[in-house]
């Protein structure tokens, strides 16, 4: 098998916790790897996110003709391209004339907001690609649906060099410390009926993750004492983490989630997980001894306030839950050798 030595990942996504942690953790592991910016070329402001949620203009033929040319000049080993929203099918093709081209999605493109602009390149340009990951298995079988039978799965992950327990001062727990935090979109499920219950039993829980549409859907009064639920960015959110004692997770139902990132990272940051269970949470942790699970509202509030006042055993299954996703791979490390050995086996297949 002819090993991989060099990548180059194209951006699709924003946030720091995907492609340059992909970069930072693989050239960790020692395969040459560099970012190419795809962002950069579309015009700024409003202009710039028109041209993106259309898919049209000079930015993204600019783009497309520069990330061309460097992969002509480069010769990498591999190219990655996240997401792969500016890409057609007639695009993937030239870049496979120089290099192998795979993909990765951290979003459902198969799932309700699949007649999104964003997915008119992808879904056609997806049987084109050499191969292609995705987030989640229901992925993976409908892309195989669509003609790309390498398709296959990674896993979401902790980062470990920013996912880890903060010890905290006395400042800093009385800026972030509460019972319980929830950092998350507003989705249209059991969400808003969970956080009003709790917000009624006068529990003291934190909501971050966008002013915007938790203000508009929660009821006033509740958002009142729960807001403002703004952004956390970076830092901020893990001493967050770290200053609660229980860490909630939702699965979002629009993009088909039997688990999230912060399944990973709530205890990988050293904190009691309180889920919405789902088959493959409760075949990943042991409930009531790694994690907690809950289905609704009445579940939930019990388990928050059971546990709320049993410190001991809330303690020694934040400990646990924080040893299993360790023992378990689940940090990206782990993952990035998993992509790395299937990327090597399907690029050693075509030579």
């Amino acid at each position: 098998m002819q090993t991989i030595r060099s990548i180059l990942i194209a951006r699709g996504a924003f946030a720091d916790i995907y492609e340059p942690a992909w970069v930072k953790a693989l050239n960790d592991l020692g395969v040459q790897t560099s970012l190419f910016d795809s962002h950069s070329f579309t015009l700024p402001g409003l202009l710039g996110r028109i041209e993106r949620r259309l898919l049209l203009g000079p930015g993204i033929r600019r783009l497309q003709q520069q990330l061309l040319r460097q992969v002509k000049q480069q010769r990498p080993d591999c190219l990655l391209l996240f997401q792969g929203h500016y890409f057609s099918r007639e695009i993937i093709q030239e870049l496979k004339s120089f290099t192998f081209v795979t993909g990765y999605h951290n979003d459902d493109p198969f799932g309700s907001s699949r007649h999104l602009l964003r997915y008119r390149h992808l879904l056609p340009a997806l049987p084109h690609y050499h191969g292609y990951h995705f987030y989640r298995a229901i992925n993976v079988e409908e892309a195989r649906s669509l003609g790309q039978m390498q398709a296959s799965l990674v896993l979401p992950a902790y980062i470990p060099w920013l996912d880890y327990p903060r010890t905290l001062d006395h400042e800093q727990q009385k800026q972030w410390g509460c019972d319980l935090i929830f950092a998350g979109h507003w989705e249209n499920d059991h969400r808003v009926a969970c956080l009003t219950a709790l917000a009624k039993q006068n529990i003291n829980l934190r909501l971050y993750g966008g002013e915007r549409y938790w203000r508009r859907h929660l009821p006033s009064a509740i958002y009142r004492q729960l807001g403002p639920a703004r952004h956390l960015p970076g830092e901020a959110y893990r001493l967050a983490l770290s200053a609660a004692k229980i860490g909630l997770c939702f699965v979002s139902k629009r993009n088909r989630d039997q688990y999230t990132r912060r399944t990973f990272e709530i205890p990988a940051c050293g904190l009691f997980l309180l889920a919405e269970r789902t088959p493959w949470m409760e075949g990943a942790f042991q409930e009531g001894k790694e994690a907690e699970f809950f289905a609704g509202p009445d579940e939930l509030v019990e388990k928050v306030t059971f546990y709320l006042h049993n410190e001991t055993a809330r303690q020694r299954i934040a400990a646990a839950g924080r040893d299993r996703v360790i023992l378990d791979g689940h940090d990206l490390y782990s993952r990035m050798r998993e992509w790395l050995n299937e990327v090597n086996a399907w690029r050693s297949a075509l030579l």
